[in-house]
């Protein structure tokens, strides 16, 4: 690492666990060059530029951020303590023990006084619809019947309070991120392409990749959930700069065709499945 660079680390990032760690494998490595060359470039000179720069993963734990954690627990004595800083894959990205939670539930209602069976007796004893009317539009349809039929049984201030049990809301598991080891070259094409966070839950479409920009990907997921992923339904786990760590569909690149010529191919299908 050059003096320039490590100056801009310490200026915005020195506090930067995941840089951090960053920084103390380059240093101990003597370089990004020969860090990239130790790892067999599962992790490239540019993806280690951008991280000492503080541009890494934040929405997800990558697969070239597990591949130097693993391989800087297996070659780099004093990883991760020594950099005085967390592991790389648990410096970034959100948490990865994701489970079904609760849905949350709000706050009960101050609960009014309960009448008195002289306010509803008057009612039960008006007959035909006109009871009903009347009830059914303060309470439900299962309370009117009650009162209009006098049944002691049903409190219709208790029942109409009823609320059904919170019921658990699925969060999806972990994505699998892992290719052949290789990166592959992909351009977009003339209207550019959307990333997100999530190809399963679309969360998180806030950091597009501009028209005509190549970047690399480790490979792709198979998730039809929107119309214009069809016909092949491909996303690809982008892993470059700022979008690295996000999933993008396949159709939006070039795939190997020619700019401005006819769409042959809505997927590469050299890029390996995520596993």
């Amino acid at each position: 690492m050059t003096r320039g660079e490590q100056q801009q680390v310490d200026a915005g990032h020195g506090d930067d666990p995941f840089v951090r760690q960053v920084v103390w494998l380059v240093d101990r490595a003597g370089g990004k060059e020969s860090l990239a060359r130790a790892t067999g470039n599962r992790v490239s000179v540019r993806t280690l530029d951008n991280w000492v720069r503080g541009t890494y993963p934040r929405a997800a734990v990558t697969g070239a951020v597990r591949d130097l954690d693993a391989w800087a627990r297996a070659h780099a004595e004093g990883y991760p303590a020594a950099a005085g800083a967390p592991r790389l894959v648990e410096s970034c990205g959100p948490d990865r023990t994701p489970a079904a939670v609760p849905a949350a539930v709000p706050p009960a209602p101050e609960q009014p006084p309960v009448p008195s069976r002289s306010r509803w007796t008057p009612l039960a004893l008006v007959g035909g619809a006109a009871a009903i009317v009347v009830l059914t539009a303060a309470v439900t349809v299962p309370v009117t019947l009650a009162v209009a039929t006098g049944d002691p049984a049903v409190d219709p201030v208790q029942a109409a309070q009823v609320e059904p049990a919170p019921t658990a809301v699925p969060v999806v598991g972990v994505l699998p991120s892992q290719g052949d080891g290789r990166l592959y070259e992909e351009t977009t094409g003339s209207i550019g392409a959307n990333t997100f966070s999530d190809p399963r839950a679309l969360t998180d479409n806030a950091l597009g990749i501009p028209a005509d920009t190549t970047v690399v990907v480790r490979c792709r997921y198979y998730s039809p959930v929107l119309p214009s992923v069809v016909p092949d339904g491909f996303w690809y786990l982008v892993d470059s700069e700022e979008w690295a760590g996000r999933w993008s569909p396949s159709n939006s690149f070039m795939n190997g065709d020619v700019p401005g010529g006819e769409t042959l191919h809505n997927t590469d299908f050299d890029v390996p499945v995520c596993r």
